[in-house]
């Protein structure tokens, strides 16, 4: 395994204002809050029994208007120790024979799997199902431990590895999911987003649509089967869609987002990129989150 240098970049806290556009997670639960005989032989027939209409089960109505965060670990596949995952599961899960689309989420660096919890996701998607504007769907968001997360770029032995053959079977054999492209999603923050564009792009076959918020592009020293940049211009078979967001106060994070869109004019991915006014920080993330998520769930 090639070493992958570690990632210098933290991710800052400071404040957001309203944005502008530009074209183109043993396991502990978080809850919100007699028989009928035959008439007897007679030599006088008897009229014919009336037939039994069968009583139809009620229909069970789910009352429930907030999902459950189930803190959990699986088995690593490469690490082979317990990682820790957070798993949102939707109002009334499970529901009968109902199976659901899953995002995964990757956190940014230093944080760890309840990065996208601070960032008020499971509460911005709780509206959305409630209002009928989104599906119920699953949302797992796992730790990308080190040194696979900061010190690996893909491949064998690297944190792609570890999501493609532990992580995604561990949480299509544990809960009712719809295990298809075009049921599964991925996004990621920083050096999240990083990992989030290589293994979707390296794995259409596994996601249908990504999404990088600040991706650490700049910071990224990838060998070449493994770097974005590189990816968009030579696979034939890439995600069908992409989001691609930045602030406009961290440059360096702004320049090389925005030129790796530009990567995918001449192509038939459907991409949209939104620089926000704000820098590398929760807020600015916060604020994309809506827009985010309206563009992946599209069409679930």
């Amino acid at each position: 395994m090639v070493l992958l240098a570690a990632l210098g970049v933290g991710c800052q806290r400071a404040g957001g204002v309203e944005m502008t556009r530009t074209a183109f997670t043993p396991t502990r639960t978080i809850s919100p809050t007699s028989s009928t005989r035959g008439a007897p032989l007679t030599i006088t027939p008897t009229p014919a029994e009336k037939p039994t209409t069968a009583t139809p089960s009620p229909t069970t109505v789910c009352r429930e208007t907030r999902g459950r965060l189930v803190e959990t670990t699986y088995q690593g596949y490469v690490l082979r120790k317990p990682i820790p995952v957070w798993i949102y599961l939707p109002p009334c899960y499970p529901s009968g024979k109902d199976r659901y689309p899953v995002l995964y989420l990757l956190h940014g660096f230093p944080y760890d799997e309840t990065h996208w919890i601070e960032l008020g996701v499971d509460q911005r998607v709780d509206k959305g199902i409630r209002s009928g504007e989104w599906p119920p769907f699953l949302m797992v968001m796992p730790r990308q431990p080190d040194p696979l997360n900061t010190r690996t770029d893909g491949g064998p032995g690297s944190y792609e590895e570890e999501m493609v053959k532990g992580l995604i079977p561990f949480i299509d054999e544990t809960y009712a999911t719809e295990a298809s492209a075009d049921s599964r999603v991925l996004a990621g923050v920083s050096r999240g987003g990083v990992w989030a564009l290589e293994i979707a792009l390296r794995h259409p076959e596994l996601f249908d649509a990504v999404a990088a918020l600040s991706p650490a592009l700049h910071v990224n020293y990838a060998r070449p089967p493994y770097d974005p940049m590189l990816l968009a211009k030579e696979n034939d078979a890439l995600p069908k869609r992409i989001f691609l967001s930045a602030g406009d106060q961290e440059p360096a994070f702004r320049e090389k987002t925005e030129a790796f869109s530009r990567l995918f004019e001449d192509s038939d991915v459907e991409l949209h990129l939104v620089i926000s006014p704000g820098g590398h920080d929760s807020e600015t993330w916060t604020a994309v989150l809506g827009e985010m998520l309206d563009f992946l769930l599209d069409g679930w």
